[in-house]
C-alpha cells in the first residue's frame, strides 16, 4: 500500500515538474518573441524615413513645386574632361557633399533631402535634369527599373521603399563595393551606406544612368 502511495506521489510530482517546465518554456519563447518584436519596431522607427518630416513639413513645402535653380547648379567644367566618364563625374560630384545635413525639401549644398542630393549632383556633374521628387523619378523611370544587382555600376540610381504604401520613398547613388551615397533622414547627413540588412530588404531596384542621359 505504501509502495503505491509513493509511486502515485512520484507520478504527480513528475507531472507537476513537466507542467512547470512547459510553462517555463512558453514563457521563454514568449520573452524571445517579445524581444524580437521590440527590436523590429525599433528598427522600423529608426528607418521610418519621411514620416516625421512629412508631418512637420506637409503644410509648408510642396516638393512637386520645388525647382533646381539653374544658376546655382551650373554644370562643372572638369579638367581633362575627355578622360572622365559620366559615371566618374557623378561619383566625384556626389562625394563632395558627404557630411551635408539632411532637411526635407533641401536641394542645395546647404542641406539636401534624398532626391535633392541626386538632382543637384546629376545637374552639376553631367548637366542632366531629372524630376525633383523620388516619386516623380519612379513614375518616369519605373519602366527601366532593373532588379539584377549584379549589373549595377557606379553612378546608377538606387531606389528603396522605406515608408508607407508608396512604391518608392528613397533614392541614392551607387558608389561601388555594394555601397551608395544618400541623404537619409532628419537629424542625419549625407553619407555612404552598405546595401545590406535594412537597405537590402527594402531595395526595389536601380536605374542604369546611361539609359536616362
Amino acid at each position: 500500500m505504501m509502495y503505491f502511495k509513493k509511486r502515485k506521489f512520484l507520478t504527480i510530482f513528475f507531472i507537476l515538474i513537466n507542467i512547470n517546465f512547459l510553462f517555463s518554456q512558453d514563457s521563454i519563447f514568449y520573452h524571445i518573441d517579445k524581444k524580437f518584436e521590440e527590436s523590429v519596431k525599433r528598427q522600423e522607427q529608426l528607418f521610418n524615413f519621411y514620416k516625421d518630416d512629412f508631418n512637420d513639413w506637409k503644410d509648408k513645402v510642396d516638393l512637386t513645386k520645388v525647382k533646381i535653380d539653374p544658376e546655382k547648379a551650373q554644370k562643372n567644367n572638369y579638367s581633362d574632361e575627355e578622360l572622365l566618364t559620366d559615371r566618374e563625374k557623378i561619383i566625384l560630384e556626389s562625394n563632395k557633399y558627404l557630411g551635408v545635413p539632411y532637411i526635407w525639401g533641401g536641394n542645395t549644398p546647404k542641406a539636401f533631402d534624398c532626391s535633392g542630393l541626386v538632382v543637384w549632383t546629376l545637374r552639376k556633374a553631367i548637366n542632366l535634369i531629372i524630376p525633383r521628387t523620388t516619386m516623380q523619378q519612379y513614375q518616369k523611370f519605373n519602366i527601366i527599373l532593373e532588379k539584377d544587382m549584379s549589373k549595377i555600376k557606379n553612378g546608377d540610381l538606387v531606389y528603396f521603399k522605406t515608408f508607407g504604401t508608396n512604391p518608392v520613398s528613397h533614392v541614392g547613388i551607387y558608389t561601388g563595393n555594394n555601397t551608395f551615397i544618400h541623404s537619409p533622414k532628419k537629424n542625419d547627413y549625407v553619407k555612404k551606406s552598405k546595401i545590406s540588412g535594412f537597405w537590402k530588404d527594402n531595395l526595389i531596384g536601380f536605374v542604369n544612368i546611361e539609359k536616362i542621359i
